[in-house]
C-alpha cells in the first residue's frame, strides 16, 4: 500500500508541560479538519509529559512520536519539519491550545489563495483567571504579495513574527534550508526568510490560536540570555534586508521595530534587577542594549560574513546584559 500524505503536519515540540499538555492535545483531537498528521516531539521531558503523549497517541490516529534528548525548542521544531509528510506545515507550542477551526480555517485560506502562507489571529489565554484577550489586527482579512507582507512584519504590528499562528508550505523550509536556530526569539530569526521564498501569504482576523500567559511562559520570565537573543534577532533581520539588497525599501518600518525592541528591554533589564532587588550593573545594561540595538538600526552599518543564523558581524560582544543575583553589596 501506499504510504498515507497527509494535507497538513502538525508538530508540537513538548517539553515538561505536563500541567497543560493534556489540554493542548484534546484542541488537536477537536480539530473539524481531518486530513492531518500529529508529530510530537518530545523534547526529553522528565515529567508526566510522556505518558500524556502515549496515552493521546493511543487513542488517536496518525500520531507520530519522536523522542529525543533536550535540545531546545528550535530543534524540537526542526525534527518535526524533517519527519513531516504533509505538502503544509503548522506548529502548536505545548503549553497552548487550538480553536477548533485553526486547521480547516488556515487550510481553506491558503489553497483557495493559493498561498505559500496562511495567519490567523490569536487571543492572550491568562491561566490563572482563564480569561481571554482578543488581540485584534490593524487590517482586515486580506491576501498580501511577499514585498507588503514583508513590511507587515518588520513592522509587528499587522503581522507577526510567531511561529505558530501560521500554516506553511512544508516546501519553503525544506526546499530552501530553512531551520530554527538554537536561540531564544528564533521564530523572529527566521520568520522574515520564509516571507522571503513565499508568493502570498493569506490573512484572517479571525482568532483560531490561544496564546498561554502563565509564570514560565518565555515572556513572563526573561534572563539574560532571552534578552541578548532578543536584541541579536534584530541584527540577524537587518543582515539578511542587507544581503537581499531590500533594507532602503524597509528602512522605516525596520527602525520603528527597533525602536520599539528598545523600550521593551529596557523594561526586560528593569524589571529583572527589580526582581532581583540588585540594581548592579543596571546602567551598564541599559547602555550596552541601546549601543547594540543603536548599531543595527545604524545607517553606518555593514554587516559582513554570510552566516546570519549565528551572526559574525557583532562589533559589541555578547553578552549585551548580565543581570546580577541578589547580594549584599547593591
Amino acid at each position: 500500500m501506499p504510504m498515507y500524505t497527509p494535507k497538513i503536519s502538525l508538530i508540537i515540540p513538548v517539553y515538561n508541560t505536563e500541567n497543560f499538555l493534556e489540554k493542548a492535545l484534546a484542541s488537536v483531537k477537536k480539530q473539524t479538519f481531518k486530513d492531518f498528521e500529529t508529530i510530537i516531539v518530545n523534547d526529553g521531558s522528565t515529567d508526566k509529559s510522556s505518558s500524556i503523549i502515549e496515552n493521546f497517541a493511543n487513542s488517536h490516529e496518525n500520531v507520530v512520536i519522536i523522542n529525543q534528548e533536550n535540545k531546545g525548542l528550535s530543534e524540537a521544531r526542526n525534527t518535526g519539519i524533517k519527519k513531516a509528510r504533509g505538502e503544509y506545515i503548522a506548529f502548536l507550542d505545548s503549553d497552548d491550545f487550538l480553536s477548533p477551526l485553526f486547521l480547516s480555517k488556515l487550510y481553506k485560506l491558503a489553497t483557495k489563495n493559493n498561498a505559500d502562507i496562511a495567519c490567523c489571529n490569536y487571543n492572550l489565554y491568562y491561566d490563572n483567571s482563564g480569561f481571554n484577550i482578543y488581540m485584534p489586527f490593524t487590517s482586515k482579512t486580506k491576501v498580501y504579495s511577499k514585498k507588503q507582507a514583508i513590511g507587515k512584519l518588520i513592522s509587528d504590528i499587522t503581522l507577526h513574527h510567531y511561529a505558530w499562528n501560521k500554516l506553511y508550505k512544508r516546501s519553503l523550509f525544506v526546499e530552501n534550508g530553512i531551520w530554527f536556530p538554537s536561540m531564544y526569539y528564533e521564530d523572529v530569526a527566521t520568520t522574515h526568510r520564509l516571507f522571503w521564498r513565499a508568493n502570498k501569504v493569506a490573512v484572517t482576523s479571525k482568532s483560531l490560536y490561544y496564546y498561554r500567559r502563565h509564570s514560565s511562559s518565555m515572556i513572563a520570565s526573561m534572563t539574560d540570555k532571552k534578552i541578548n537573543d532578543f536584541i541579536k534577532s534584530l541584527g540577524i533581520i537587518r543582515h539578511f534586508l542587507e544581503d537581499k539588497g531590500v533594507y532602503k525599501y524597509y528602512k522605516k518600518r525596520f527602525v520603528l521595530y527597533a525602536y520599539r525592541i528598545k523600550i521593551q528591554v529596557f523594561y526586560c533589564i528593569f524589571r529583572e534587577h527589580l526582581a532581583k532587588s540588585n540594581f548592579k550593573g543596571f546602567l551598564l545594561n541599559l547602555k550596552r542594549s541601546n549601543c547594540s540595538i543603536n548599531m543595527f538600526k545604524s545607517s553606518h552599518y555593514r554587516g559582513v560574513g554570510d552566516n546570519i543564523i549565528l551572526p559574525s558581524y557583532v562589533k559589541i560582544p555578547f553578552p549585551v546584559c548580565q543581570l546580577q543575583e541578589n547580594s549584599q553589596n547593591m
